[in-house]
């Protein structure tokens, strides 16, 4: 296995071009994001003899090196099914504990779904929806939704809901995420972390879309995307409105939109499995309601150097206590 990166001086930068046929992890202007607001580098991994790609975040806290799976393993713009996903992630963790640049892998993003999972490592269920916009009419494509998302659509198109997109809806965008995470009580991004990306990614990588309930914007959704996916990442509404379905009517123009510019699949990044928590299965059924299919794989974590984690996770637990954060896999398996 090799290493390459674009922002890390270590290594060299990758040996092929990942173009627009790649997931937007892969793009050399994701990795420049990464490097300008979080000041993390990304390396890419290859599997020389196989020709496999996998893209990891380095995050280094004081002395302790961590790694974090931004996408499953890819191959000739593929992804790699379950039992070659297992054979390269078992060989993954070998390599590098024998490079010592990690010492823990800890949970992936959750556009980071893997089918397959490392040997001995600590894991949850965990899913996605995608939905297929590659060669797709309109009506094929409104016509995969629920029977009422459907009708809810049509309601908002015949009640004058209205679409914009482009970074000029980017305001309007950031005030409803907020409202939605304000209520929600949830971690907020910031204005320079969207700043960031659009300064990596570019528009041509990047979809703001909001619906207005005459000049009212009442919803909104922020997309990455390449042309081998859209990454629905963000998304907010201002609550309490009369526009019935008007979320519902954006996300319809975004596929609409998207698949005109050559997207092939429109990700809605992550739903729990089988959560007990009731807010966790709305956001299941909600997504669920737009007909796509519903990818089903895990999320792992695995110690590459266990005794500076034990010192690691002693120190934590001294300083948070019981308020240490818990990631997904141990809010499902604890």
């Amino acid at each position: 296995m090799k290493i390459y990166s674009y922002t890390d001086n270590n290594y060299p930068s990758p040996n092929i071009i990942f173009d627009d046929n790649w997931p937007v992890q892969f793009i050399e202007g994701f990795s420049a994001f990464y490097k300008d607001h979080h000041n993390n580098n990304v390396i890419i991994i290859e599997d020389t003899v196989l020709k496999i790609f996998i893209p990891i975040r380095l995050i280094k806290v004081k002395q302790f090196l961590f790694g974090q799976i931004l996408h499953a393993p890819v191959a000739n713009a593929i992804e790699l099914n379950t039992s070659q996903q297992t054979n390269f992630i078992n060989q993954l963790v070998t390599f590098l504990k024998t490079k010592k640049i990690i010492h823990r892998l800890i949970q992936p993003h959750p556009f980071g779904i893997m089918l397959g999972v490392a040997d001995k490592s600590t894991f949850c269920k965990f899913g996605t929806y995608i939905i297929s916009l590659e060669g797709k009419e309109d009506e094929t494509i409104l016509n995969s939704y629920d029977i009422k998302y459907n009708k809810a659509v049509q309601h908002s198109i015949k009640n004058g809901g209205r679409i914009a997109f482009g970074r000029k809806s980017f305001e309007d965008f950031y005030s409803m995420y907020s409202a939605t995470t304000e209520r929600a009580k949830i971690h907020r991004d910031s204005i320079d972390y969207f700043k960031s990306l659009y300064s990596g990614l570019g528009e041509d990588h990047i979809e703001t879309g909001v619906v207005y309930e005459e000049d009212r914007p009442i919803g909104a959704i922020f997309i990455i995307y390449t042309k081998y996916s859209a990454l629905c990442t963000h998304a907010g509404s201002v609550g309490e409105t009369k526009l019935y379905g008007g979320m519902k009517h954006l996300h319809f123009e975004m596929m609409k939109h998207l698949r005109n510019k050559g997207v092939k699949n429109y990700d809605l990044v992550g739903v729990r499995l089988n959560s007990s928590n009731e807010s966790l299965q709305g956001v299941f059924r909600f997504k669920k309601g737009f007909g796509g299919v519903l990818k089903e794989g895990y999320l792992w974590k695995i110690d590459l150097s266990p005794l500076p984690m034990k010192i690691y996770d002693f120190l934590v637990g001294i300083r948070q206590g019981k308020s240490k954060q818990k990631d997904i896999i141990d809010q499902e398996t604890q």
